[in-house]
This record gives structure tokens, sequence and C-alpha cells, in this order.
């Protein structure tokens, strides 16, 4: 047991070595040159393979905008579906890095669910890098994910941090949020998630913003400063106006008196908002429905193959009919 602890141990370390050499920009050309030779090849599971280690290699070093082009180039020839459920997460997984840097949130998120769906259950190292993206995600589209996320005991210690994080932004506690930017500061960096950790500290802002607005009819933009710990109150006011200018908060400024004055919440039926919501969740059923049909793989039909059987069963239909006849004369001649 020792020793297969060992060969296995020894296994793992030469494959991590072999792939960390991948990620050398020295290797970006050799794979360019291995991506046009399946490409030519017609071998779609080499291409599918080599690509996903191309766009790691160009995310290891921040070079989203030729990732991107990338992906524009071989969209056309990538195999519908996948070759490889392993690879098609792999490669939802990279895309989505990609549209988070782009902003693009929402199409992120789409794509980090399907790495979810379509990765093993054995590859829990991978799913608990894709979760730390997607409760960023949604954290960033003003979204707080279910705590059932944080619950699975297979990374329930890794998600810790992001735990403390959704918590700073579910209560909109500006105090919280910097606590955890400086306690977990150094798990972040290790998950190359800082910098996006770092954008939500306009989403904490906002939903204090909404607590506020929820708590208060009328509320001076110096006690808001206050609530918010801000420096100033000119920040305060002008954080307000673009807040009620994107919609996050329904109220009004009185520059005069320096008050910010809520509107009256009206009935949440009586707006477009639940429609939106049955919108979004009939595209995500339609969107899983489509997928699941690319994925259905039936067997490819083989012209010789159908050939041969039929020459077969016409074969086998004659002998039967002489067979049949030497029995029908057998009994004429036994009459």
């Amino acid at each position: 047991a020792a020793e297969k602890a060992r060969i296995r141990a020894e296994a793992n370390e030469r494959v991590l070595k072999e792939c960390n050499a991948l990620l050398e920009p020295t290797a970006r050309v050799r794979l360019l040159q291995l991506l046009r030779k399946a490409t030519l090849c017609h071998d779609d599971l080499a291409k599918e393979i080599i690509l996903n280690h191309l766009l790691r290699n160009y995310i290891h070093h921040n070079m989203y905008q030729e990732a991107d082009l990338l992906v524009s180039n071989t969209k056309e020839t990538l195999s519908q579906p996948f070759r490889s459920n392993n690879q098609m997460a792999r490669y939802f997984y990279n895309l989505g890095r990609i549209r988070l840097v782009q902003l693009a949130y929402a199409e992120a998120n789409d794509l980090f669910q399907q790495a979810l769906r379509k990765a093993p259950d054995k590859a829990v190292g991978f799913k608990t890098v894709v979760t730390k993206m997607s409760v960023l995600v949604q954290l960033l589209l003003g979204e707080v994910p279910p705590r059932s996320t944080f619950r699975q005991p297979q990374w329930r210690h890794a998600l810790l941090p992001y735990l403390q994080l959704a918590s700073a932004v579910r209560f909109g506690e500006l105090t919280l949020f910097n606590k955890v930017l400086q306690d977990y500061g150094d798990v972040f960096q290790q998950d190359s998630t800082y910098t996006i950790v770092q954008r939500i500290h306009q989403n904490v802002i906002k939903t204090g913003l909404r607590r506020i607005v929820h708590a208060y009819a009328k509320i001076s933009l110096a006690d808001i400063c206050l609530k918010l710990e801000l420096d100033y109150p000119e920040d305060a006011e002008y954080i307000v106006a673009k807040a009620i200018r994107d919609g996050v908060i329904d109220a009004t400024i009185d520059h005069e008196n320096g008050v910010l004055i809520s509107t009256e919440i009206a009935d949440v039926y009586s707006t477009a908002e639940p429609v939106q919501a049955f919108m979004r969740r009939i595209q995500h059923l339609t969107d899983t429905h489509n997928q699941a049909l690319i994925a259905m793989r039936y067997m490819p039909t083989d012209e010789e193959q159908e050939t041969k059987d039929m020459l077969e069963r016409e074969k086998r239909l004659e002998e039967e009919k002489a067979l049949e006849k030497a029995l029908e004369e057998e009994d004429d001649m036994d009459l």
C-alpha cells in the first residue's frame, strides 16, 4: 500500500510539473502549432485539450484580449457537442473567466453554472475553484448566494472567506467588508480573485443605501455619510445621485436642505419585475434544454455496413425460399 501511494504521488507530481510547464510563455508557440495540426487532421478531442491549455496559458498571464480572440476564431471549428465532458467543463470555466474580466457578469454566471454541471463529481478541486468564481459573479450581480452553497463538506473550509464576503454584501456593512478584505487578502491573492473582490465594494455601498432607503422616509446626507462610513458628505451625495440614476434606489435628493427623501414603495406586482423574472427563468430552462439536445449523440451511419447487412439479409431470404421449395418437392414425392 505504501509503495502504491508513493508511485501515485510521483505520478501526480510528474503530471503537475508537465501542466505547469505548459503555462510558460515559450510553450504558447508549440501549443498553437499543435492546435493548427489538430484542426487540419480533424482531431476534435486533441483540439479541445490543446485549446483549453492555450486559454489557461493566456489567462495565467492576464492576456484576456488574446484569449477572447482565440475563442472567437476557434468557435466555429469546435465540435458540438464536445467529445469530452471534462474538456467542456474546462472550456466553460475558461470562457467564464474571460467574460468576468469583460464585465459580462450574467454570461459569466451562466458559463460557471454550466461548468459545475458538466464537471465530474470526483473533480472536487475544480468544482471548488468554479464555485468561488460563481459566488463572486453572483455578488457582482447584486445577488446573494444561498447558504447551501457554502455548506458542502467538500469545500466548506475553502469557501469560508467568501461566506464572510457574502455576509458583508448582504447587510451592506463596509466595516465588515474592509475587515474581510484585510483578514483574507492573502487568500484572495492566492486565488487570483483580489481585484474581483475589490469591485464588490460598490455593491456593498448599494446594498447599504437600499437598506437605508427602506428604513427611513427622510434622512440627511450627513447621516448617510456616517452610516456608510464615508469620508465626506459630498461623497455621499454623489453616490446617492448615481444610485438613483442607475435605478438602485427610488428616492429624490433635496439639495438645498441636504436631505434624501425616499419614494413610497409601490406594489411590486404592478411593475414589470415579475415578468422579467419569469423571462429569466424561461431563458435558463430553454438554454438547458438546448444544451441537452446538443449533448445527445447517435451512432454514425456506415453505408458500407448497411450495404453488407442488406446483402446478408437477401442471401438469407433466398436460402429460406430454397429450403421451403425443397421441402414442398419432398412432400409431393411422398404423395
